[in-house]
């Protein structure tokens, strides 16, 4: 039960006694708590939990409407009182005196924050805690809002701009601006100024307040960046240069005291050098360091030194402060006693130092000696006068360390070292002449013997066959021999003959060809081929006008040939060629045609192709025709084309048509006709197929009457015209053969 007898009874008690205590507003003595009740938005609502005798914070809009409640599990009565954060002025404030749940309402006049304070009744605390949530209503003005500006950079002593121009949005225009700190902005009225002699690094707040005092604001953070650091390092001394000078702040921008713009300078001279640096902020920093060149000393001992003596004396020269060589020494002079790459240090009165080098070396007589006096049978020799790298002098006139001879004769040679030490050295060669030994390479041969040469006419010869002769006759075996000649000089040779099988040599078989063409005639059995025309490989490609046999020889890998032949033969072209003559409306073709096996007439006037070789043709319509005769043969086709002039057709011959009997009808394919002319007459008799194909023909000259029997016994079941035709005209008649 939300209401208790005994409470009421206790506030009547209470007032009548005149407490001081008042059942509205607390008194604006709570402790703040983190959070926040700030609705994000129109009928949306926050909500935070927190215990009697605590407030928490809440932003409001100018002229809003706002409902905070109180719902909580816990048993005791809350009061809840809203005070403006800034002024302290009470806004509103609810208590039920007894329940669970106190609900206010309010609508504030400032934008300022407000405190939402939570207490148990009679304005007491209490530990437990109770959910606080917090509606808007409705929309007021609004707070005016900025946008952020960036952050900025500066060098020490530099100036930013910082904020934007005519920034704000939200609350009720105009707006006034404040910046904080102020020291040193040139504008602090303005949403954007400038700072100036910036020595630190600091955040710049800014406050926009709108028509209605409400209040926003935005920070822009000022980075001090401090001069780029320079060291172009502490004075020095040097010898010689240049000495590389770096700036180092890679990215900036550099004006060296010579005028140059890189970020490193190299000095050659005696002198002070600076530099100034300005990164691409702006900041400026500068070293300078002052610099002494001493020139480099110079010192030569001379050339590469070649010595025929035991020792070399190397002078450095004289003004130096110390000399110190490689052979050890220390003085001005050094004196080489070995063949060595000899160096020297001197130092001048600087400190500087300059070296140089020499090769020395030390290079005694050579020792020449080409050996004891030589005697031999044929050949060469070789002398050799040793000391590679020296120069050479031979008495045969040749110039290389080792020369060979062939021939008797005392042979010196001078020999001079790279020092241009020399000595020299004889020696008799004396080079008796060899007798040379050559039955030449293993062979094989192709008949029953041959004949061996040992050559070297005058000698003394002994053959393996015991003969002793210059010559020997021999077949199948391995024979050797030796010749010795006036001297006591020989040689000896071997040689291994073979007897060969003859080859199988074979032309391959006769061919046709047509004229004009050629053909590829294909030897085989052996390696290599001669044919009568002169080719040299097996396949010969040939192209004769007439018939010609051809004739080759093969050779195998042991030389021995065979022969064969082979016949082409020349088949000639086919030859198109007719004449023709007209008979009434029927032209008759005597083929002349050559070469030919097979034939196709075209007779102009799309009727089937004849295929016969001596054709005629009806033609039912007079007009001019070209006839195109088409013969093959095994050589290809020809054609030959003639024009055909019909004039008679529709012409009747009328005693033909008074006279003309044909019977039976139908027939078997035996059957009769007959017919009478007035005066003599040539005529030609053809039977037809209904495609106009001619499957027989009869020709009669100077005739007064015709009557003969027809029988067409390999002819099938149909109906078949038969045409007869003569000066005067042509008379045709349908025959049906049935059978």
């Amino acid at each position: 039960m939300k209401k208790n007898l005994l409470k009421k009874l206790l506030s009547i008690i209470l007032v009548a006694v005149g407490t001081t205590q008042s059942f509205g507003q607390c008194s604006n003595t709570n402790t703040l708590v983190a959070g926040n009740l700030t609705p994000p938005g129109v009928s949306l609502s926050t909500t935070q939990t927190y215990v009697g005798g605590q407030y928490v914070l809440a932003s409001v809009e100018m002229g809003a409407n706002y409902t905070i409640s109180t719902c909580s599990s816990t048993a005791f009565d809350s009061q809840i009182t809203v005070y403006d954060d800034v002024t302290g002025t009470l806004l509103a404030y609810n208590d039920d005196f007894c329940g669970l749940q106190s609900t206010v309402t309010f609508t504030p006049s400032s934008c300022n924050d407000v405190r939402v304070l939570l207490n148990q009744y009679f304005c007491t605390f209490n530990s437990s805690s109770m959910d606080v949530t917090m509606t808007m209503n409705s929309p007021g003005t609004g707070n005016p809002s900025l946008s952020p500006a960036p952050d900025q950079l500066a060098c020490t002593g530099g100036t930013a701009t910082i904020g934007l121009p005519s920034n704000g949005f939200g609350g009720v225009p105009p707006y006034a601006y404040s910046w904080n700190p102020i020291t040193n902005v040139t504008t602090p009225l303005m949403s954007q100024t400038t700072v100036t002699n910036i020595t630190a690094t600091q955040n710049y707040d800014l406050t926009i307040t709108d028509a209605n005092g409400c209040r926003g604001h935005d920070t822009v953070l000022v980075t001090l960046l401090g001069a780029p650091t320079v060291f172009l390092g502490n004075d020095t001394t040097i010898c010689g240069g240049p000495i590389l000078l770096d700036a180092g702040n890679p990215g900036s921008t550099y004006l060296w005291s010579t005028g140059a713009g890189s970020q490193t300078l190299s000095p050659t001279t005696t002198g002070a050098y600076s530099v100034t640096v300005q990164t691409p902020m702006g900041c400026i920093g500068n070293d300078a360091i002052n610099i002494v060149v001493n020139p480099l000393p110079t010192v030569s001992i001379g050339p590469d030194t070649t010595s025929c003596g035991t020792s070399v004396t190397l002078n450095a020269g004289t003004g130096y402060s110390s000399y110190t060589w490689s052979t050890g020494d220390l003085t001005q002079t050094t004196n080489v006693l070995v063949s060595d790459t000899v160096a020297v240090t001197i130092t001048d009165a600087n400190g500087c130092a300059a070296t140089d080098s020499a090769i020395v070396t030390l290079s005694p007589a050579p020792i020449v000696n080409l050996g004891a006096d030589v005697v031999q049978c044929g050949g060469t020799i070789t002398l050799d006068a040793q000391n590679a790298g020296s120069l050479y002098f031979w008495s045969n006139s040749t110039s290389n360390q080792t020369t060979t001879v062939n021939s008797s004769g005392t042979y010196i040679v001078q020999v001079i070292t790279p020092a241009g030490c020399s000595n020299s050295d004889s020696v008799n060669i004396t080079i008796n002449p060899q007798p040379v030994v050559n039955l030449g390479p293993d062979f094989s041969i192709c008949t029953s013997s041959t004949t061996l040469n040992a050559g070297n006419a005058g000698s003394n010869f002994l053959w393996s066959t015991a003969a002793t002769t210059q010559t020997i006759n021999v077949g199948t075996g391995i024979y050797n021999v030796t010749v010795t000649n006036a001297f006591g000089c020989f040689d000896r040779d071997t040689v291994v003959v073979n007897t060969n099988a003859t080859p199988f040599v074979n032309a391959g078989p006769d061919v046709s060809i047509c004229t004009g063409n050629s053909t590829t005639l294909n030897a085989t059995g052996g390696l290599t081929y001669v044919w009568s025309n002169g080719a040299l490989t097996a396949s010969n490609t040939v192209s004769p006008i007439i018939n010609t046999t051809y004739y080759v020889t093969g050779y195998d890998i042991n030389g021995c040939s065979a022969s064969s032949t082979v016949a082409v033969t020349v088949v000639p072209l086919a030859n198109a060629q007719f004449t023709s003559s007209v008979v009434g409306a029927t032209a008759i073709f005597t083929n002349q045609s050559t070469n030919a096996l097979s034939y196709s007439w075209n007779y102009g006037d799309a009727s089937p192709l004849g295929t016969t070789a001596n054709p005629s043709h009806a033609y039912s319509t007079n007009g001019t025709y070209t006839v195109t005769l088409t013969v093959t043969s095994p050589c290809g086709t020809d054609t030959y084309t003639m024009t055909v002039v019909i004039t008679q057709v529709g012409i009747q011959d009328n005693d033909l048509a008074q006279t003309l009997s044909l019977y039976p009808n139908p027939n078997d394919g035996n059957f009769t006709i007959a017919f009478d002319f007035t005066t003599e007459k040539d005529v030609i008799v053809e039977v037809m197929d209904m495609s106009g194909r001619v499957i027989y023909t009869d020709s009669q000259k100077n005739i007064l009457g015709y009557n003969k029997h027809i029988g067409l016994v390999d002819t099938e079941s149909g109906m078949y015209i038969v045409r007869i035709m003569t000066t005067d005209g042509v008379v045709t008649e349908k025959v049906t053969i049935q059978r």
